[in-house]
């Protein structure tokens, strides 16, 4: 997401400034009527006017009755104390055109005495500026801010007001990745009931109109709609966004960001500074359809603050806090859509209002918790609301209803009263849980507590051939409880991280231990209805958090009883090249777990060497034994094998933590400090070949790489092994 700069506006604002010293110096013209048949449009023209014109003056009034000519051009930069519409005037519409062309109002503002709606337009660089305590009208005023190349503006200056305008900010279309229209906030102004229209950018490189709040402005009643895009690709441009910086105020105003209608960039609230959401409602919500991008976002940054904001995030909209310096409170939280926490805690709770949410609050293991304070109820709806790496934080008297039935849900943590609750399953009197709150409501449902440590996310990188030599990945559910999981199979995005020869088509099968195919995929975007897949998966997916970025990417969620699973992984049409298989572990609890993880590939030299990736996830060291098998394949009819691999392990930032050549001779360094054979045999996972590798280490959550390569550049077809030893 793009932040909207301010510079702009007090750039705008100081040359109104100087403008407004050059006015001073030139001979005023004083109050006039427009002419009921002007000679022309142009407003500097003094034939248009009754008794002098034209008015350019601090004190000077400008008024409009019934005339033939209602379309007035301003090319030169004017100042008024006010403009005034009789009760019988026509519909005008004003044009201020042209780069540093000014209609500055500095005084009673736009009075409109009629119903008869009077247009603004702003363009190709003029700006419409109130200045002072100036307003706009109260009601039958329109503005519109043009977005193309010399975009359009409307300034708010000092403590004038919208009053009761309709505003509409338009995009650009031209390719300069910069935004369209805007209307700007400085001051202690006020956006008062005014009425805006974000536009979304049309094309790619384009950008969306703007409203942007500084200083201590503030949106008070507002109405403010921020639009996605109407076209493809709007990759690189900027969305339509409303912005509050320094100590502005969104005040109770109701401010939509919508989804896209097709694939671009959806509409944004951002907070930076020590600007407040105060008591206002904002809304993000999703598109006509998931593929085609990610939905409305409200966003908090630096040291902003959520007051008692109603938040509302439906399908895949979100509020993100992950960018902020510190923990947020909000009023509350409701919807079915995302939130992002990052490592900060949300403290929902305080307009004391019953709300319900039935989507995801995740904190992508940065450690965030959710804190509910309040009177009022908030109901979780599903079992999923809370991902597993986020705590839960009560108080006395302040209620989480867990409305929902089956599994727990998993978090990492429960702190209630500030004493950290002890592992466990908890619930409300109704639950039937072995552990009973009163803050969990009449539910039915119950949350299951940490530490929790599993093997959350396994993947191998590798080059994939035809035949015997395309990837074969295998993994083990165990437990007493099935394991939700989404696996994936990335090919083209890969070549954005600057690995060569990526597979451009992946597809990918999914075998239980009998060997039977129970579903596969070619397309996320496109379910392949057959097997244990019922139903169209894209909006799960993209709700999972795990969605690829390349639609010919393959991926599939899936619910699985305890058991043996494999994954292949193929090019469409016999392609080859390096591909990146992955199991992401959607339900992680101990009742059930990713025993153990293994994947079959041919092993190459340089890029195209096997590469595996895991995650300990949770709040507890896991123990695990890593392997690399060659020689012993052969017994299972797998040609030309790895004659001799080794094995590296690295941590998160890339350093080398443990490594094996042969794995009856442990090799000490890193992370490994005493012999491990005996450890290994122990664990009833020695391999069965004295050339093949292997260690055991027990590991502190974070994130894992293990390398398999063959002896002096040797390559052939290789098994990279992760056994779950707790």
């Amino acid at each position: 997401m793009k932040t909207t700069s301010k510079t702009t506006a007090y750039i705008v604002h100081s040359i109104a400034a100087a403008v407004l010293v050059l006015t001073a110096q030139i001979g005023l013209a004083g109050s006039a009527t427009w002419l009921s048949s002007p000679q022309d449009s142009a407003w500097e023209n003094a034939n248009n006017w009754t008794p002098d014109g034209p008015p350019n003056g601090p004190s000077d009034t400008a008024t409009f009755a019934q005339s033939s000519q209602a379309d007035v051009n301003i090319s030169t930069s004017e100042e008024v104390n006010g403009i005034v519409f009789t009760s019988d005037s026509a519909s005008f519409g004003f044009s201020i055109l042209g780069s540093g062309v000014q209609l500055i109002i500095s005084g009673a503002g736009v009075i409109n005495n009629n119903s008869v709606s009077q247009s603004f337009v702003a363009a190709n660089e003029g700006q419409i500026i109130f200045n002072n305590a100036s307003t706009a009208a109260s009601a039958h005023m329109s503005i519109v801010n043009e977005g193309n190349q010399g975009r359009g503006y409307t300034i708010f200056n000092d403590m004038s007001s919208a009053a009761g305008a309709s505003i509409r900010n338009e995009a650009q279309d031209d390719f300069g990745d910069s935004p369209g229209g805007e209307t700007i906030f400085n001051g202690a102004s006020t956006a008062d009931h005014v009425s805006i229209s974000n536009e979304g950018p049309p094309e790619s490189h384009a950008g969306g109109g703007q409203t942007i709040f500084n200083d201590a402005s503030t949106a008070a009643n507002a109405s403010i709609d921020n639009w996605a895009g109407g076209a493809a690709c709007c990759s690189t441009g900027v969305s339509a966004v409303t912005s509050f910086n320094d100590t502005s105020t969104a005040g109770h105003a109701t401010i939509t960001n919508h989804g896209p209608l097709f694939e671009s960039l959806a509409g944004a609230t951002i907070f930076n500074d020590s600007s407040t959401a105060d008591s206002s409602i904002l809304v993000a919500n999703g598109g006509s359809d998931p593929r085609f991008g990610p939905g409305g976002g409200i966003f908090f940054y630096g040291a902003s603050m959520g007051g008692t904001a109603r938040v509302e995030v439906f399908d895949y909209g979100y509020l993100s806090i992950s960018g902020h310096q510190s923990g947020l409170t909000v009023g509350s939280i409701e919807g079915s859509g995302n939130v992002s926490l990052g490592a900060n805690n949300l403290t929902v709770g305080t307009n004391d209002i019953d709300t319900s949410f039935s989507g995801v609050i995740s904190n992508d293991g940065q450690g965030g918790s959710l804190a509910k304070v309040g009177s009022g109820v908030l109901t979780l709806q599903t079992n999923t609301c809370i991902a597993d790496t986020v705590g839960l934080i009560l108080v006395s008297g302040s209620t989480i209803k867990l409305d929902f039935t089956g599994s727990p849900d998993v978090i990492a943590s429960l702190k209630f009263n500030g004493v950290l609750k002890p592992p466990g399953i908890y619930g409300g009197p109704m639950s039937g849980a072995p552990n009973i709150l009163p803050e969990f409501g009449s539910g039915l449902g119950t949350v299951e507590a940490g530490p929790i440590s599993t093997l959350g996310n396994i993947s191998t990188r590798a080059f994939v051939k035809t035949g015997d030599n395309v990837m074969i990945g295998g993994f083990i559910v165990q437990g007493a409880e099935p394991k939700k999981v989404v696996i994936r199979a990335i090919g083209p995005e890969l070549s954005q991280y600057g690995i060569p020869n990526p597979l451009l088509n992946p597809t990918l099968e999914l075998h239980d231990d009998t060997g039977a195919l129970i579903a596969s995929n070619d397309n996320w975007g496109t379910t392949i209805i057959g097997g244990i897949i019922t139903s169209d998966q894209v909006t799960d997916i993209l709700n999972s958090g795990y969605a690829p970025g390349d639609i010919r990417e393959s991926a599939m969620i899936v619910s699985l009883p305890p058991g043996n699973y494999t994954a292949i992984v193929r090019g469409v049409a016999n392609m080859t090249g390096v591909a990146l298989a992955e199991v992401y572990d959607l339900s992680p609890a101990p009742d059930s777990t990713l025993g153990n993880i293994s994947t079959r590939s041919f092993v190459q030299t340089g890029d195209n060497v096997m590469i595996g990736g895991f995650i300990v996830q949770g709040t507890q060291p896991r123990s695990v034994i890593i392997r690399a098998i060659g020689p012993e394949l052969t017994q299972y009819g797998v040609p030309n094998v790895l004659a001799d691999p080794t094995l590296e392990l690295h941590d998160a930032t890339g350093a080398l933590i443990a490594s094996n050549d042969n794995w009856q001779h442990t090799i000490i360094g890193g992370i490994i400090t005493s012999d491990q054979v005996q450890a290994i045999m122990d664990s009833g996972h020695a391999p069965t070949d004295p050339t093949e590798s292997a260690i055991i280490a027990t590991l502190p959550t974070g994130n894992y790489t293990a390398i398999v390569r063959g002896v002096s550049n040797t390559t052939g077809v290789a098994l990279a092994e992760v056994y779950d030893l707790d």
